[in-house]
């Protein structure tokens, strides 16, 4: 009996530490927390880029006075980048549809949202929105700046669907939040201007400089034969609307473009019903798939050789000539940063 009773007992206290393991894993369906797991010393995100990025940062950042990039501002962003319980059914995060691993865009043309609705358009890459000067944000450029654009996807009612009343309560309850923006912003108020505010120092920190590209410009490789003239193609065929013009090195991205190329879409039109999308940067291009704003054209591929079975007709100032092709490839697949897809800062904090 008194063997019985000891066994019963160590039965008990050992279900009772799986139950408190699972409190700190489990995902919020069973009314239990998912904790994000963060580092003992805070990573870095205040970074001093090389001197050619570092040039058109001073040039076009589009950071404001009131939000600069801070090491736990930028931590906090991170959380709320990756935090499904900023959504309706607690299964969507800005990281659903924004994946580290395809450089902060999607694999599919059009993203799911709560209960499995689609976007209406292909989620744009964030890589180096930081430089685009005018600030402004979404395909159509309807948010005029970051902060505006990080609360909008929670508000959809196709993305995340939650009212901003309903996404701060929900961040209220959880109860990792209050320190980190304790360490963030120097007390433990949580609202939205806050929330906007450190998802929009993550966003502006993940920049792309450790490619090919960057280390011919800082004198550490050399471009091939063929990269090398596919450089002087994007840098100069079709001037003065040349690839250039709307896609600016070194971060290969501009907020004023010469003309407003498009894929013609009579679904949508864009900025102001102007046929005319925003430009992002083409840095990573040669590893994402499902370009443009309805992820219509499959690869860089496709987008520079259309006319084929299947294939996209052709868009304005988008095609080289087909003997050029291959070179204005190579040179494009100097922009990819790998580094940017694996480094753990950027990464998904919850287990």
């Amino acid at each position: 009996m008194k063997k019985l009773i000891i066994i019963s007992t160590l039965v008990f206290f050992v279900s009772g530490l799986q139950f408190c393991s699972k409190s700190d894993t489990a995902p919020v369906a069973d009314g239990t927390e998912l904790k994000p797991v963060l580092p003992s010393t805070v990573f870095d995100y205040v970074v001093t880029y090389p001197a050619h990025v570092q040039a058109a940062l001073t040039a076009n950042d589009n950071t404001p006075a009131d939000n600069p990039i801070t090491n736990d501002g930028a931590t906090l962003g991170r959380v709320l980048f990756y935090d499904k319980q900023l959504s309706k059914d607690n299964k969507v995060s800005c990281g659903s549809c924004h994946k580290q691993q395809f450089s902060f865009d999607d694999n599919v043309a059009l993203s799911a949202g709560v209960d499995g609705g689609l976007t209406t358009r292909n989620s744009m890459a964030i890589l180096n929105v930081r430089f685009y000067k005018g600030g402004k944000m979404f395909w159509d450029e309807r948010a005029a700046t970051l902060e505006k654009q990080a609360l909008q996807p929670i508000q959809n009612h196709v993305e995340m669907d939650l009212t901003l009343a309903q996404l701060e309560t929900k961040v209220n309850a959880l109860s990792y939040y209050p320190a980190l923006f304790q360490k963030a912003f120097g007390s433990t108020l949580i609202d939205s201007v806050r929330i906007a505010k450190a998802l929009s120092q993550f966003e502006r920190s993940i920049v792309t400089y450790q490619s090919k590209y960057d280390r011919v410009k800082q004198g550490l490789a050399t471009f091939t034969a063929a990269e090398a003239q596919g450089e002087q193609l994007f840098l100069n065929a079709a001037a003065p609307n040349t690839c250039a013009s709307c896609h600016t090195p070194p971060m290969f991205i501009t907020s004023m473009p010469n003309a407003p190329f498009a894929l013609l879409d009579a679904a949508d039109l864009g900025i102001n019903n102007e046929n005319r999308f925003k430009s992002g940067s083409l840095r990573n291009i040669g590893t994402r798939t499902k370009l443009f704003h309805n992820g219509r054209i499959e690869n860089l591929q496709a987008m520079l050789t259309p006319g084929g079975p299947g294939a996209p007709p052709p868009i304005p100032n988008h095609t080289v000539a087909q003997q050029d092709v291959q070179n204005m490839l190579a040179f494009l697949n100097t922009l990819t940063d790998n580094t940017i897809t694996t480094e753990a800062k950027f990464s998904n904090p919850f287990p």
